[in-house]
C-alpha cells in the first residue's frame, strides 16, 4: 500500500514537472532576464552540489574511485560538448520581438520539445537504472547491506549515460540562457536608443 502511495506521488510530482517545464520551453512567454539569471546561479549551485555529492560517494563506496570518476568526467565533457552545441544553436533561431511594449520570447518550435524530450529520456534513464541497481527496493536500505548499496549508489551516479545526459542538459543552459540575454540586451539598447529623449 505505502508503496503504490509512493509511486503515484512520484508519478504526479514528475507529471507536474513536465507541464511546468512544457510551459517555459514551448509557446511565446514575456522575457524575463531576472529569472534566467536566477535559473542559472540555481543550476550553479545543484551542479556543484552534484559533483561534490559525486566525488564524496565515490571514494567512501569504492575502492578505486579514480577510474570511475575519470569515466563519468569523460562522458559528463562529452556531453557538455553537445550541450553547448544546441545551446548556441537554440540561442539563434529562438525569437525574441517587441509585442505591446513587451518583449516576448518563443523558442524554436523544434527545440523546445527536443529539450523537454531529453529532460523525460534522462528521467525515465534514472528510474530504469534505479530499479536494475535494485535501488527502489525496500531491502536495499537495509543497515547490513549498507557497503553493497553504497556500491550501487555509486554506479548509479557516476553511471557513463547519466553523465553524458547531465552534461547535455546543463551546458545547454549555461550556453543558451546567456547567449539570449545577451541578444535582449542588444535588442533594448537599440529600442532605448531609438526613444526620443525624456524630458
Amino acid at each position: 500500500m505505502e508503496t503504490g502511495f509512493i509511486v503515484v506521488a512520484l508519478g504526479a510530482l514528475v507529471l507536474f514537472r513536465l507541464y511546468r517545464r512544457g510551459r517555459t520551453l514551448i509557446g511565446t512567454q514575456p522575457y524575463h532576464a531576472g529569472r534566467m539569471r536566477t535559473r542559472l546561479v540555481s543550476l550553479g549551485a545543484v551542479l556543484a552540489l552534484l559533483l561534490w555529492d559525486d566525488w564524496s560517494l565515490a571514494h567512501a563506496a569504492l575502492a578505486d574511485a579514480g577510474p570511475a570518476l575519470a569515466t563519468a568526467l569523460l562522458y559528463m565533457s562529452l556531453g557538455i560538448g553537445g550541450g553547448a552545441v544546441l545551446g548556441v544553436w537554440a540561442a539563434r533561431l529562438a525569437e525574441l520581438r517587441w509585442d505591446g511594449g513587451v518583449l516576448k520570447l518563443r523558442g524554436h518550435a523544434w527545440f523546445g520539445p527536443a529539450i523537454l524530450g531529453l529532460y523525460v529520456l534522462r528521467l525515465g534513464y534514472r528510474f530504469w537504472l534505479m530499479h536494475r541497481l535494485g535501488l527502489m527496493n525496500p531491502g536495499a536500505f537495509d543497515p547490513a547491506h549498507a557497503l553493497g548499496f553504497r556500491r550501487e549508489l555509486a554506479e548509479y551516479v557516476l553511471n557513463p549515460v547519466s553523465s553524458l545526459l547531465r552534461g547535455l542538459v546543463f551546458a545547454y543552459y549555461f550556453t543558451y540562457y546567456p547567449l539570449l540575454m545577451r541578444r535582449a540586451r542588444a535588442l533594448q539598447a537599440g529600442v532605448a536608443a531609438a526613444s526620443p529623449d525624456q524630458p
